[in-house]
C-alpha cells in the first residue's frame, strides 16, 4: 500500500470513530437510563411497603387489643402483665405480615418496641421501628401511634367485670350489655358491703364507648335527666383520674395510677322505691371503679337518685354527691 492508501485508511477511520463514541454514548445512556427506571421503580415498592406497614399498624394494634379482652372474658382471669404480652403478640402478628413481601424481593421489618398509655384513656401509644429493604435501597422510619378504642364496626369489650365476678357465679353477656344476676351480690357480700342486694340483676355497658356529653355536667342539664338516660342507655364510658386505664382493666385492676376511665353500674328497674330513710336506699356508688375497688377506702356510698320512670318501673343509680357534681346532677338533700 502506498502513501496515499495509508492516508486515505487513517481519514476513513477518523471519519468513523465519532460513529462508533455516538453508539457507545447511546448505549450507555440507554443502559443508565434502564438503571434509573429500576431505582426508581425499586423506591416506590420501598416506599410503598413502608406506607402499608405504617397504615396497618394501628389495625393489627386493635385486633390484638380486642382478641387479649376477648380472651381474659372467655377465661376470667386477667393478664399478668397486658403490656408485654400485647407486645409480643403484635410482634409475632406484624412477623408474619412482613413475610408477604418477600417474594417481591423486598426485606421488610416492623420492629414493636413499646405498648403503653396514651394520654388520652380511649387510645394506646404504640411505638414501632420500620425497616424495609430491596436491593441497595434502605428505608427506615421510628413511628408513635395511637391506637384507639373506639370503633362502631369493631369495637372492644370491657374485661374488668368478668375478672372481678369470677367465683361469684359469673357475669354475662346479652347483646351490648353485661348482665350480673347474682355475681354482683356475691361478689359484693364477700367484701361484707352492706345492701349488697341493690345489685341484683345489674347490668353495665359491653364496649368501651366515650361519652358525647363534654363537659360532663351536661349529664344534668339543666335539670332535666334526659342526657343522663341517654348515656346510660347507650353505656357510655368517661374520662376519670380514678377509674382504671384499659390496659391496667386487662389486669384485672379497678383502679391505677394512670389516667383511665369509668361507666355506670345499673341496678335492675323496680316496680317500687325504698323511702329516703331507709337503710335500703343507700348502696355502693354506681361507678365500677367504686364497686370493684377492693381496697376499703376505695369503696364508698351512694343515695339513690331516679332518672326515669315509664309508669311502671322506677330506673335509677346510687350516686355520692362528688359523682354528682361531676355529671351535672342535684345533690342529695
Amino acid at each position: 500500500m502506498d502513501n496515499k492508501g495509508y492516508v486515505m485508511g487513517l481519514f476513513s477511520f477518523i471519519l468513523i470513530l465519532p460513529v462508533f463514541l455516538m453508539i457507545m454514548i447511546a448505549v450507555n445512556m440507554v443502559a443508565g437510563g434502564a438503571d434509573i427506571q429500576q431505582t426508581r421503580l425499586n423506591s416506590h415498592e420501598v416506599f410503598s411497603v413502608a406506607d402499608d406497614l405504617e397504615t396497618n399498624i394501628p389495625l393489627m394494634g386493635r385486633e390484638v387489643l380486642r382478641d387479649k379482652s376477648e380472651e381474659v372474658i372467655r377465661t376470667g382471669n386477667p393478664l399478668s402483665d397486658s403490656r408485654k404480652e400485647i407486645k409480643e403478640e403484635f410482634q409475632d402478628r406484624m412477623d408474619q405480615w412482613c413475610l408477604k413481601y418477600a417474594s417481591g424481593g423486598i426485606r421488610a421489618e416492623c420492629k414493636i418496641l413499646t405498648v403503653d398509655n396514651s394520654p388520652d384513656p380511649f387510645k394506646v401509644e404504640v411505638k414501632s421501628s420500620i425497616n424495609v429493604e430491596k436491593g441497595t435501597l434502605k428505608h427506615q422510619v421510628n413511628l408513635s401511634q395511637n391506637i384507639s378504642l373506639i370503633n362502631e364496626s369493631y369495637p372492644i369489650p370491657d374485661p374488668l367485670p368478668f375478672v372481678k365476678c369470677k367465683g361469684y357465679g359469673g357475669a354475662t353477656i346479652r347483646g351490648n350489655r353485661i348482665y350480673y344476676a347474682s355475681s354482683l351480690v356475691n361478689y359484693l357480700k364477700s367484701r361484707g358491703i352492706n345492701n349488697s342486694k341493690a345489685y341484683e340483676n345489674a347490668t353495665s355497658s359491653l364496649y368501651i364507648k366515650k361519652c358525647p356529653y363534654n363537659p360532663y355536667t351536661l349529664h344534668g342539664n339543666g335539670g332535666s335527666l334526659v342526657n343522663l338516660k341517654n348515656c346510660i342507655d347507650n353505656g357510655f364510658y368517661h374520662e376519670s383520674s380514678d377509674g382504671a386505664c384499659f390496659l391496667c382493666r386487662l389486669e384485672g385492676k379497678s383502679v391505677c395510677p394512670h389516667y383511665g376511665m369509668e361507666t355506670f353500674i345499673v341496678p335492675a328497674p323496680s316496680v317500687t322505691l325504698p323511702s329516703s330513710n331507709n337503710s335500703s336506699a343507700h348502696a355502693v356508688s354506681a361507678l365500677d371503679h367504686v364497686i370493684f375497688d377492693d381496697t376499703d377506702p376505695g369503696t364508698y356510698f351512694g343515695h339513690i337518685m331516679v332518672y326515669f320512670n315509664n309508669d311502671t318501673h322506677y330506673f335509677y343509680l346510687y350516686l355520692d354527691d362528688s359523682h354528682r357534681e361531676k355529671y351535672g346532677l342535684p345533690p342529695h338533700d
